[in-house]
């Protein structure tokens, strides 16, 4: 995301030409959404927020914005689904998910850190506050020509956002004065408050001093700076089993271009089923990926998923390693009976 610019103690205007170039990779990842995946724009904004935010407060997650932006559509729109959820959490007072549902791999995976769907809900008061100011001050501006694109080119008085949590209204800033329908205002268009004071959009030293005062018990909570590298996963646990039809063989490099082109850089290695022959087939082979989240976004959340590779059927499911077989051990021979000379006649 774009970089921390020099802090001055007079705020400098800047033109809406400045400002966007100075999102760019905001910009880029929000077409992305908008045009690219079908999101709707209110939501994409809260997404981008919520990242912008988890950059911002993060000291060990600068590069989390190259990684998000080289990600293929199929692995961004599950971050996407992985974001709602978390925003979901945040906007109600009861945690809307089952216990056992509250894993959100992909972000954890790119903040390297424990973050869960629980912590967004117990931090939610911090966040929202983190996330909205983030919203009034900078996607509403940078988002603003592009969401108007999205519509049609349609006039657009008020942003919409779509909070309806009743924490969110609690927390929303004056300009969401519509009952019933939470919108926000372009940044061009709201009057001196005390939510903008100090607060340029543009420097974000300025930012990032502001967000860690204010929820500085989340950040310790979050632990995203600790620079903590995630646990090592073993490659089984990173394995897809894949297997071909017999009389159609699939070459290795087939695979790797295939997986690569339709998932991005998620092939660690392939190792395909070592055969006796050169004119033999291998039958399957076993596919490593680089994050065990990854495996859930290959099968579509299902047991087992079909690929058409250059007319030719693949089957994936989850590698799972088979346990070896123990024989019983061998029982041994009874010893042997010396025995007796004949007896003398």
């Amino acid at each position: 995301m774009a970089g921390s610019s020099s802090h001055s103690s007079a705020t400098v205007p800047v033109s809406q030409e400045e400002f966007n170039m100075f999102h760019t990779i905001d910009r880029t990842l929000f077409t992305r959404l908008v045009f690219n995946l079908g999101r709707d724009p209110a939501e994409a904004t809260q997404v981008m927020a919520l990242w912008l935010w988890l950059e911002m407060v993060g000291k060990e997650i600068d590069m989390v914005y190259s990684k998000i932006l080289s990600l293929p559509d199929a692995l961004l729109n599950a971050l996407v689904d992985e974001s709602v959820m978390a925003l979901a959490c945040i906007e109600s007072d009861k945690f809307p998910f089952a216990d056992s549902a509250d894993n959100i791999p992909l972000i954890q995976n790119l903040t390297k850190s424990g973050a869960s769907l629980r912590f967004f809900h117990d931090n939610r008061t911090g966040i929202i506050r983190g996330v909205t100011r983030i919203i009034n001050e900078v996607c509403v501006r940078a988002f603003e020509d592009i969401v108007k694109l999205a519509q049609g080119n349609q006039e657009i008085l008020n942003f919409p956002v779509n909070f309806s949590g009743p924490l969110m209204n609690s927390l929303l800033p004056a300009c969401y004065s519509n009952p019933g329908v939470d919108r926000v205002h372009p940044p061009h268009q709201i009057g001196p408050s005390e939510i903008l004071q100090g607060f340029d959009p543009y420097d974000l030293s300025v930012q990032r001093h502001i967000l860690n005062t204010e929820i500085g018990e989340v950040l310790s909570r979050l632990k995203l700076s600790a620079g903590k590298e995630e646990k090592e996963v073993p490659p089984d646990d990173r394995t897809i089993f894949l297997t071909f039809s017999k009389g159609y063989p699939i070459s290795q490099n087939e695979l790797n271009e295939f997986f690569t082109m339709k998932f991005g850089d998620i092939v660690e290695a392939i190792h395909m089923q070592e055969v006796l022959l050169p004119a033999e087939q291998p039958l399957y082979a076993r596919l490593i990926v680089r994050l065990a989240s990854t495996i859930g976004v290959v099968l579509e959340g299902k047991s087992r998923a079909k690929f058409s590779i250059n007319g030719k059927h693949v089957w994936a499911r989850k590698f799972v390693r088979k346990s070896p077989i123990k024989l019983p051990p061998k029982s041994s021979p009874p010893p042997s009976q010396p025995t007796s000379p004949p007896a003398n006649k």
